[in-house]
């Protein structure tokens, strides 16, 4: 018995010799990385890793390298490392705004052929170079982390659609689907900021969402949970020095696509449910008559902001709302050409709002 015992113990230590052990305080986790258009044929490539000092605080390590190709730049950045570079902990990938307009396909690809890069990895356009961007100094857990949250926050409590690699590639691969993505800036105060959402044809930036119309843009794509939104009333007719104000806040938001595939042209409607309270209103009473005339102001708002959106989609080309995606689903013999040179951009798409306010807060 005995015997038995030794052996069983000698196996173990030899095997546990023959597992690579990795600690922390040997690798570089790399959480951000910054791609940006140098020339037609060479991107710069930004790594951005935390250090981790001995009193316990954390800063950033920054490697840069130039190359033909996302793999090369990744090679060359890892020559330089003086520990391993391990992508495991990937959170955010920045493309800097001129790479955007050039296309980012060959980046998206690298990152989803990387057994240990994330699908949930957040793509993200920069205004100016990205490796600005991310060489700031933000937060006290690491720029990639600081800058993921800052999207995740944005996503889950704020104006900003549902987002990342997966999903990314997965509307670039569909027929009558077009992706978009959220944009970032380095602010004066040497902070991110989001300022919009950038809208894409294929894998190329054509356009922008501004941050004040993200609302707008939500709420046709996506759902909102736990949003907010102001609605300016006009001038107090008592005190005309004076805005009246409503901050309806708890919205949540769902929506709806109905298509009528036998008119001529085609004929699709966007409903937009939404609810909220009124958590403030700047007038001097909020009685059932004002909660009745809030609703009917933020009923033409979101009608109005989102139908000028869709028809400037259907200038552009692109259709963020996947409305391509109900019309394939529903002809067989599906032809995307068709639909998006003849079908699409004459097709009468309308957005109609219901707007409900269930009760009210404070009256300023």
């Amino acid at each position: 018995m005995k015997r038995h015992v030794l052996l069983i113990f000698m196996a173990s230590v030899l095997l546990s010799g023959c597992v690579e052990k990795e600690i922390l305080d040997d690798l570089y986790l790399e959480t951000g990385k910054a791609y940006d258009y140098v020339s037609e044929n060479r991107i710069r490539g930004t790594a951005v890793f935390p250090i981790y000092m001995p009193d316990k605080s954390i800063e950033n390590g920054f490697l840069s390298e130039e190359a033909s190709s996302t793999q090369e730049v990744i090679e060359k950045i890892e020559r330089r490392a003086q520990q391993p570079l391990v992508r495991g902990a990937l959170d955010v990938v920045l493309i800097g705004e001129k790479l955007s307009e050039k296309g980012i396909i060959d980046i998206a690809d690298s990152l989803q052929r990387d057994a240990s890069v994330g699908a949930r990895v957040f793509l993200i356009i920069t205004e100016g170079d990205a490796s600005d961007v991310i060489q700031g100094t933000y937060g006290n857990r690491g720029n990639g982390i600081y800058i993921y949250n800052l999207i995740e926050h944005n996503i889950s409590k704020r104006e900003l659609p549902e987002t990342n690699l997966h999903m990314f590639l997965y509307d670039y691969y569909q027929k009558g689907q077009s992706s978009y993505l959220p944009i970032i800036k380095k602010t004066p105060d040497n902070n991110v900021a989001i300022t919009g959402i950038a809208l894409l044809s294929y894998d190329k930036v054509v356009g922008k969402i501004p941050d004040e119309d993200m609302f707008f843009f939500k709420i046709m794509v996506d759902r909102i949970a736990e949003g907010s939104h102001v609605i300016k009333m006009g001038k107090n007719p008592k005190k005309p020095e004076k805005n009246i104000e409503a901050s309806v806040t708890s919205l949540h938001s769902k929506q709806k696509i109905i298509m009528n595939r036998k008119a001529d042209p085609v004929k699709v409607d966007v409903e937009i449910s939404i609810r909220g309270i009124i958590k403030e209103y700047t007038g001097d009473t909020l009685g059932a008559k004002q909660m009745a005339e809030v609703e009917n102001r933020m009923k033409a708002d979101i009608e109005n902001k989102c139908n000028a959106m869709v028809k400037s989609f259907q200038e552009l080309g692109i259709d963020p709302l996947g409305i391509g995606q109900y019309q394939k689903h529903g002809v067989r013999g599906f032809d995307l050409k068709e639909w998006k040179k003849e079908i699409y951009p004459k097709a009468d798409i309308k957005v109609k709002a219901k707007v409900k306010i269930l009760e009210a807060g404070t009256v300023e």
